[in-house]
Parts: structure tokens; C-alpha cells; sequence
């Protein structure tokens, strides 16, 4: 399985996905009927059209990644701006909202901020309970509380998601999600990752 726990008790998994390096170099090669004549032939084209200039990105898009991410609403809501890929979310007008959420690591003092989290799940459920709908009382939760949400996306607008969200001005807890597609990524399609790392990443000054 292709997953890997992020902050406290979030994830991002790797469902499925179709492709991989072998679409992009089929699509690459079916333009000029051409073959690999050498070893590693296909290494060297994956590289070259990552440098090329302007870019060609449709031979990057016949590689699919369907993703399942269980992610802070505040990283959620970021993620859903970049509108590549399509999205489903856990619906929390049908879905009893669970009680799960964020806590973050880099401040010391997190007393008052579980309070105030427990009390607004408490108002929650007593909303529920008492006969509000749920789409209703949900307004009071916030959005450190977890989300699931499914995310399918080409592989050349997953890059494109990685290079905003590895940056080192982009919000820790989402660059923590980008890291671990990344590494995830790396092992499915290695050929076209790496590359993307060493080349793109490296030259940006994103690459760890």
C-alpha cells in the first residue's frame, strides 16, 4: 500500500493509478513512430522534454493518480484552490462529523486550543441531538478539524501542484503533504519523478 501518515493524524494514500513512466514515454514516442534504439534511451527523453521550452505538457497528462487524503480543512481548502484534478469530499451535511483534529507541533502552549476544539465538538453533537441538521450545526466547527477527500489528477498537473507546494513560503502543514506525495510518487512512476526532482525541484531550490 502506498501511504503515508502526515501531521497528527492525517494521511495521504495512493489508491490507484494508471500509466505511470511507460504512458508518457508512448505518448512522447507516438509522434514520431519512434522507438528506444539505446539503453536508457527512454531516461534521456523524460529528461529532455522536462527541460524543453516552452513546455509540452500533454505527454505528462496520459499518467492518472487517484489519491485518498485525510487532511485539516484549512490544507483541504487550499489544495481544492488549485482546481487540477477532480475532487470529492466527505460530506459533512450527511456524514456525523468525526472527532478528529489538529494540533500543531511548534507551539508550546496547546491547552486552551484542545479546549476550545472539545467544547465546539461538544455543541456539535449536542446540536445533532437535538434534532439541527447536520449541514446546520456544523457551522461550528473549525477548520482545524479533519477532512477525507478523494483527488484524481494527471501527472503533469500533479508536478504543478508539487512546485507551488514545496515551496518554502507555502504553509507547513500542507508542504507536509506535498513531501509525502512526492516520496509516494518516486516509488510508482520513478522515471518521471526523479527527473521532475533533480530537474525542476533541484533548479527552484525546493529539492531536500
Amino acid at each position: 500500500m502506498h501511504r503515508r501518515p502526515v501531521l497528527d493524524k492525517g494521511y495521504i494514500e495512493l489508491e490507484e493509478w494508471m500509466g505511470g513512466d511507460a504512458a508518457v514515454i508512448r505518448a512522447a514516442r507516438i509522434c514520431y513512430q519512434s522507438t528506444a534504439k539505446t539503453p536508457g534511451a527512454d531516461e534521456r527523453l523524460i529528461r529532455r522534454e522536462l527541460r524543453r521550452e516552452p513546455k509540452v505538457n500533454t505527454i505528462f497528462e496520459h499518467a492518472v493518480f487517484r489519491w485518498h487524503v485525510k487532511c485539516p480543512i484549512f490544507v483541504a481548502r487550499q489544495w481544492m484552490r488549485h482546481r487540477i484534478g477532480s475532487f470529492n469530499e466527505l460530506s459533512l451535511r450527511y456524514c456525523i462529523a468525526e472527532r478528529s483534529y489538529y494540533v500543531p507541533v511548534t507551539v508550546s502552549d496547546t491547552e486552551a486550543y484542545r479546549a476550545h476544539m472539545e467544547a465546539s465538538f461538544d455543541l456539535y453533537e449536542r446540536l445533532v441531538a437535538a434534532g439541527w441538521r447536520k449541514e446546520q450545526a456544523r457551522g461550528v466547527l473549525g477548520t482545524a478539524i479533519y477532512t477525507e477527500f478523494i483527488w484524481t489528477v494527471n501527472a503533469w498537473s500533479l508536478m504543478n501542484w508539487l512546485t507551488k507546494r514545496l515551496d518554502k513560503a507555502a504553509q507547513w502543514e500542507h508542504r507536509q503533504y506535498a513531501l509525502a506525495a512526492l516520496e509516494i510518487w518516486r516509488e510508482v512512476m520513478p522515471l518521471t519523478a526523479n527527473a521532475f526532482a533533480e530537474i525542476v525541484l533541484h533548479h527552484l531550490g525546493l529539492e531536500e
